[in-house]
Formats: structure tokens, C-alpha cells, sequence
């Protein structure tokens, strides 16, 4: 339901799922964020790591519950988003990505996009955004903080054999 509803809402923007033959395009867009991509990894971003994005899913949900999209309008790729719904709980929507093209930062297209998966979550009948956000990640914890995000929790994350810190993050909508 999550999926239609931010569709109508996106419109004349394109949203389409994400799978092998738009991949390339996410990978494009994911290497326009060099900069968050140096924040939580210690190499540039690859195509088996997108790959297994389309499926990767926390515990105890299935790909009915996942949004994986591109989102696009007449100028190009402007995002990819992965929201989880009714994950941790019932009431609450998991956004595990909300990538901006890197051409396209500082035009307010996050605040827009996050707007509109807010619109579509509360539509759903949930009341709750989370998500985590790696401390090294400073333009993104300002980008959450300053969207009514308030941290509630931090956990550790080994990646390519270094500990970062993810803050785990939530607004009521």
C-alpha cells in the first residue's frame, strides 16, 4: 500500500521498483555521493552491494513490505529510497535509504521526497518514521535533525574491518 500511495503523491515525478535493469542508473546515482559513500564504507560503492539491496530485508518482513524505488523527473534521477513498513513495529516505517543526486543536493529535493514518504506512511496508518544514520555521516545527521528526527538509540557496525556508529533515529508523523 506504502508503494501506490507514494506514487500518486510523486506525481508528474516517475517512481519505479527497483531491479537489474534499472540498476545501473542507482549505481550512477550512488556514485554522485562519493562523500556519504567515503562516511560509511572504505571503498566506493560496487554493483553486488546494489544488487543485494533489492533483497536485503531486516528480520521477519518479506519484499511485500519493502519499497525500493528510483525516483526520477524530467531532468533525471533524482533519488533512491528503501522503506521498510510496519517494521520495528505496527506503527512505524523503516526508511533505509533516502540517497539524493548529488547534483540535485541543496534544492530541496530530500525535504520534499521525505515529505512525501511521511504523507504516504500516515496514509498507511503509521505514526512513526526510523531510521539509522552512521555518525560519520555529518551532513546527514544535520539533514534528520533539522527534518524533526531525535536520536533514541546507537548501535555498532563493522564495516570493511572498521567500527562505525549508527544512530538510530525516529519522528513521530
Amino acid at each position: 500500500m506504502f508503494y501506490e500511495t507514494f506514487c500518486a503523491l510523486c506525481a508528474p515525478m516517475h517512481v519505479e521498483r527497483i531491479t537489474m535493469n534499472n540498476l545501473p542508473r542507482v549505481i550512477t546515482l550512488f556514485e554522485s555521493n562519493p562523500d556519504y559513500f567515503l562516511c560509511v564504507q572504505s571503498h566506493p560503492v560496487d554493483a553486488d552491494e546494489c544488487k543485494a539491496d533489492i533483497t536485503m530485508l531486516p528480520p521477519g518482513k518479506t519484499l511485500a513490505d519493502k519499497t525500493y524505488v528510483l525516483v526520477s523527473d524530467e531532468h533525471g534521477d533524482l533519488a533512491v529510497i528503501d522503506f521498510v513498513e510496519k517494521y520495528p513495529d505496527e506503527m512505524t516505517g523503516y526508511l533505509g535509504f533516502l540517497i539524493v543526486s548529488g547534483s540535485r543536493h541543496g534544492y530541496g529535493v530530500g525535504t520534499m521526497l521525505l515529505s512525501m514518504i511521511e504523507q504516504a506512511a500516515s496514509t498507511c496508518g503509521l505514526s512513526r518514521l526510523e531510521l539509522g544514520c552512521y555518525e560519520t555521516n555529518e551532513s546527514g545527521m544535520a539533514f534528520w535533525k533539522k527534518s524533526g528526527f531525535s536520536s533514541i538509540r546507537t548501535s555498532k557496525q563493522t564495516t570493511d574491518g572498521v567500527v562505525y556508529t549508527i544512530v538510530s533515529m525516529e519522528k513521530d508523523i
